[in-house]
């Protein structure tokens, strides 16, 4: 976590670079106040950290939504990528008006102006609230950005990726996964499928867990709790048995069991 708490020193660095390398900017005296600074710094602490958190917790988790119609996923992924973009525009928007009061950088002061006008105008009648502080107003922004972001982040995840997966992925006796190869041998038609549910952890059996026998392409599935020994066995099971995968209810990743085909 320590490294992820230096990004706003790297931040204030690349600022003081940034305006030294602009020549032409005309250097203006900073308005904020030595608390405002200190509220910005101590703000963009606590932002870098919990957007790092909750975005490596996003795609580390994964796991997408299964039977959800094409339209639907269609639609969540636009409103996440324009989740995302409109979340950036608001960081990079008060990126840009820091830059210009604090770097004194005349390229961006159009936004520093702009944003005061929000602030003091826009804000007040719209909303009815009362005229915020250029420090509030960036503190709320670059919050606002990271949510909406962050949101955009989880209906991405949630609906892309995965399917492949689920597609072409299968746990064999060895519990690794493997390819599908087009010149496997044939196979018996609504088989019996057997499988054993092991604690990843330790390989212990899992006793009386609910494992779900998922088609890979359909709507087909069939679920039963697991015996004694950790073991299932599906019968009347439609179709091929490679065209299924099985997982424990609420672990499709296969992070905390491992179901293994016996």
């Amino acid at each position: 976590m320590y490294r992820y708490g230096i990004a706003p020193l790297f931040l204030a660095t690349l600022v003081s670079a940034v305006s030294a390398l602009d020549t032409t900017a005309a250097m203006v005296t900073p308005t904020f106040s030595s608390e405002d600074l200190y509220t910005l710094f101590i703000g963009g602490i606590i932002y870098l950290n919990l957007f790092v958190v909750f975005l490596t917790h996003i795609l580390r988790k994964r796991g997408q939504v299964a039977n959800r119609p094409p339209i639907v996923r269609g639609t969540a992924i636009l409103i996440g990528i324009s989740a995302v973009a409109i979340g950036s525009v608001f960081v990079v928007f008060t990126a840009m008006v820091l830059l210009a009061e604090i770097g004194g950088i005349t390229l961006f002061s159009w936004t520093e102006d702009f944003f005061a006008y929000v602030l003091a105008d826009i804000v007040p009648v719209y909303t009815g609230a009362p005229a915020l502080s250029m420090t509030a107003g960036l503190l709320i922004a670059a919050a606002a950005g990271f949510i909406v972001f962050l949101i955009g982040s989880i209906l991405l995840v949630r609906n892309t990726g995965d399917e492949d997966f689920a597609r072409v992925a299968m746990p064999t006796a060895s519990g690794s996964v493997v390819q599908e190869e087009p010149d496997r041998p044939e196979e018996p038609l609504n088989p019996v499928l057997s499988f054993r549910a092991e604690i990843r952890r330790t390989r212990d059996p899992a006793p009386d867990v609910k494992v779900i026998l998922r088609q890979r392409e359909g709507m087909r599935f069939h679920t039963k709790f697991t015996d004694f020994n950790g073991e299932v066995t599906f019968t009347n099971v439609e179709g091929y048995g490679s065209e299924y995968y099985a997982y424990v209810e609420g672990d499709e990743n296969r992070t905390v069991y491992r179901v293994i085909r016996i």
